[in-house]
C-alpha cells in the first residue's frame, strides 16, 4: 500500500510539473525515479532552492485548474476534464507523427503539444475524480483540488519539514 501511495504521489507531482517543460515521454532514455524527482523539483521550484514548498505547488495547481476550467465557472466538470485529456491525446499523436521529421513541421508539433497538454490535477483520473469531489456535485472546485493537492503534498513530505526535496523521494518510511 505504501509503495502504491508513493508511486501515485510521485506520478501526480511529476505530471503536475510538466506545464512548462518538454513532455517526459519525449525523452529517449527511461529516467530513474531519482532523475524524475529531480526534474519535477526543478519544474515546480520557483524560488531556486531545489525544494518545493506547498505554496509553490499550490500556485502551479491553481494555474493548471484555470487551464481545465474551459467555461470559466470556477469548477471542472467531468466533460471538461475529458476534453482536456482528449486534446492531449491528439497533440501527442501529432507529435509521434512529426518527431521523425525535421524543421518547421516538427517545431509546430512540439508547440501544439505544449499548448494542448494538460497539466496534472488531483482528480484527473476518472476514479480519483470521485474521491476529490468532496461535495459529490459531479464537478471539482478550486477548493477541492487545492485540498487534495495539500493532502498529496503532506504524504510526499516524508520528513515533515514543509518542503519536498530529493531526500523525500529516497527516504524510507
Amino acid at each position: 500500500m505504501r509503495s502504491r501511495t508513493f508511486i501515485f504521489g510521485a506520478t501526480i507531482l511529476a505530471v503536475a510539473a510538466t506545464g512548462l517543460s518538454a513532455p517526459s515521454f519525449a525523452a529517449k532514455a527511461k529516467l530513474t525515479p531519482e532523475q524524475r524527482a529531480e526534474r519535477m523539483i526543478k519544474r515546480l521550484d520557483t524560488s531556486g532552492d531545489s525544494k518545493v514548498s506547498l505554496q509553490e505547488l499550490q500556485a502551479r495547481i491553481s494555474a493548471n485548474f484555470k487551464s481545465f476550467d474551459a467555461n470559466g465557472n470556477g469548477e471542472i466538470s467531468r466533460e471538461e476534464m475529458e476534453a482536456k485529456r482528449q486534446a492531449f491525446r491528439e497533440a501527442r499523436k501529432t507529435w509521434r507523427e512529426a518527431r521523425a521529421k525535421t524543421g518547421a513541421e516538427r517545431e509546430e508539433a512540439i508547440a501544439k503539444l505544449r499548448e494542448m497538454r494538460p497539466a496534472m490535477l488531483p482528480g484527473m483520473r476518472p476514479r480519483a475524480f470521485a474521491r476529490v469531489d468532496a461535495d459529490g456535485n459531479g464537478s471539482l472546485s478550486a477548493t477541492e483540488v487545492a485540498g487534495a493537492a495539500e493532502r498529496m503534498f503532506k504524504r510526499r513530505d516524508r520528513n515533515g519539514d514543509g518542503l519536498i526535496d530529493a531526500a523525500d523521494f529516497t527516504r524510507k518510511v
